[in-house]
């Protein structure tokens, strides 16, 4: 592992010297860190080694160590390297493991996705996602308790009880931040295994946090757009500028709608639409007009507007 070390050492020290010579200027007494927060593991068997039935990892230098979430690791699973990692006072290890490729998802279904603030996911089907990730009460607590801990402006250091409770919310906001991915991995595998033709808006969700920033932060749902990104068959892509929402979709009138309005009336055809629905459905239509797929939306938009009139 000493290897490794040197050699992760000197490739930091040459990129840091090709960063200079492009002209950036870089402190060099900011970048050298006084511990070492991860080790790397180069060659599974010898460096590290996963136990299955015990639940343990061995590596090199350190002895064996419980473990969990080893279960979650398929059983046909090559593992290849690997890093051992310290992230606020919890230790991790990373690693890289091959599997078989599956086959994508080939049956031509398509589906399409509004994002929004109330709603947080929509579907074109009719179905509606609402979650939220809220700041705990110890969250809160710690943040009273850090508030009143010493901290020198001119030597820029915390006393010791400061930077404990500093690595402690850390570690709560990790453990919020998981959470999240947990919830858009799990909503990204239900469409991506599902549909093979994924349609979604480029809404402008950084300027969404000026006015919703903690409803925003609550529900990562650019983070659920970047799954989508990777893992879908096709991904198609709306620009942000195409007018989806307050659209009828019987005769294409355009309406504006507040964000309390959640369900509209058309003025000239009197239809009844799911603002949200209709959004989904409309971003599936644009999608579906680029590619000229030849699929129509009556089979499922019959089922939101059946939803929709039973609510009013």
């Amino acid at each position: 592992m000493k290897q490794y070390l040197i050699k992760r050492l000197q490739s930091n020290i040459k990129s840091l010297k090709t960063l200079k010579g492009k002209g950036r200027k870089e402190n060099w007494k900011d970048k050298i860190q006084g511990a070492l927060h991860s080790i790397p593991l180069m060659q599974y068997g010898i460096t590290y080694k996963i136990n299955t039935k015990d639940k343990t990892v061995h590596i090199q230098g350190l002895g064996d160590f419980k473990v969990n979430g080893i279960s979650q690791i398929p059983c046909n699973a090559e593992f290849a390297t690997a890093n051992f990692i310290e992230r606020n006072c919890d230790y991790f290890l990373h690693a890289i493991a091959y599997l078989p490729k599956e086959e994508r998802v080939h049956n031509s279904m398509a589906i399409g996705i509004d994002l929004g603030i109330t709603n947080q996911i929509t579907f074109s089907n009719g179905i509606k996602v609402q979650y939220a990730i809220t700041m705990s009460e110890r969250i809160k607590r710690l943040y009273k308790v850090f508030s009143r801990a010493e901290y020198d402006k001119d030597t820029k250091k915390r006393s010791r009880r400061g930077t404990k409770i500093l690595q402690k919310i850390k570690s709560e906001f990790l453990h919020q931040n998981n959470q999240k991915k947990d919830i858009n991995n799990k909503l990204a595998h239900y469409v991506t295994t599902n549909y093979e033709y994924i349609a979604y808006q480029n809404d402008n969700i950084h300027s969404w946090m000026k006015f919703y920033g903690r409803r925003i932060y609550e529900t990562s749902i650019g983070g659920f757009r970047e799954c989508l990104k990777r893992k879908a068959s096709t991904p198609l892509e709306v620009g942000r500028f195409i007018r989806t929402t307050g659209v009828c979709m019987n005769c294409g009138t355009v309406q504006h709608l507040s964000l309390s309005d959640r369900i509209a009336v058309c003025p000239s055809c009197h239809s009844v639409f799911d603002r949200d629905v209709v959004a989904a459905n409309k971003i599936k239509q644009e999608v579906l007009c680029l590619w000229n797929l030849g699929e129509t939306l009556a089979e499922d938009y019959i089922m939101p507007l059946q939803v929709a009139c039973s609510n009013t």
